[in-house]
């Protein structure tokens, strides 16, 4: 692998365009909010890499990469249209982020930890999930999920932990596995009397909300 970038301390919000990373090693990168368009990453290495503040804008694509030990908080890296294939995140943390717009296809998140995120129009196929979840948000009402399969495809939760807050809007989840020992039906339920599509896990009470 390509060892330019290592332990290296890019300048602030550097701006990468049009460009193709194909066999690099970001191992203790510091991007140092860094800014991509158009950018590509094919079989590279995030391992303990710093993305807080950076940015991707348009389309942008990572195919056969690795994230390990990184902070995915605090970032739009590959959100907005971007598709992540054949990735593996281990150990990874995403905090208070909206992943809008993107697609994860046989993807894996090892030891992952979840907490206030939204997933709005995102699309997840074939991928697994181990790890916790609270306060996160699963939502396939936008034009990029054209049904209700669209959002939730094949997904194995069965070693994941779903605490507080873990919802899916029009998600059809008869495709996935839940987590281990449990069902859907039993984990999740009907949070708002006006919205049918909108499950969740809520809090221990299961308070439903109704017109008044």
């Amino acid at each position: 692998m390509k060892t330019d970038y290592i332990n290296k301390t890019l300048e602030l919000k550097t701006k990468f365009s049009n460009q193709n990373f194909v066999d690099y090693d970001f191992t203790k990168t510091n991007f140092n909010m860094s800014i991509f368009e158009n950018t590509n990453f094919e079989n590279c290495l995030f391992e303990s890499s710093v993305l807080k503040g950076s940015r991707i804008f348009y389309e942008s694509n990572f195919e056969n990469c690795v994230f390990k030990n990184v902070n995915l908080s605090q970032t739009t890296f590959g959100s907005h249209k971007g598709v992540y294939k054949n990735c593996i995140f281990e150990n990874c943390e995403y905090k208070s982020k909206d992943f809008n717009f993107t697609q994860f296809i046989d993807c894996k998140f090892i030891k992952a930890k979840f907490t206030t995120v939204n997933f709005n129009g995102s699309k997840f196929r074939d991928c697994i999930f181990e790890g916790k979840f609270k306060d996160v948000t699963f939502n396939g009402i936008y034009d990029s999920n054209p049904d209700s399969k669209a959002c939730l495809y094949k997904c194995d939760f069965s070693n994941s932990n779903f605490g507080d807050f873990v919802s899916f809007e029009n998600c059809d989840l008869s495709t996935c596995t839940p987590p281990k020992g449990r069902t859907f039906t039993e984990i999740l339920y009907l949070v708002d009397a006006s919205n049918p599509a909108l499950l969740s896990t809520g809090t221990p009470d299961r308070i439903v909300i109704t017109d008044v």
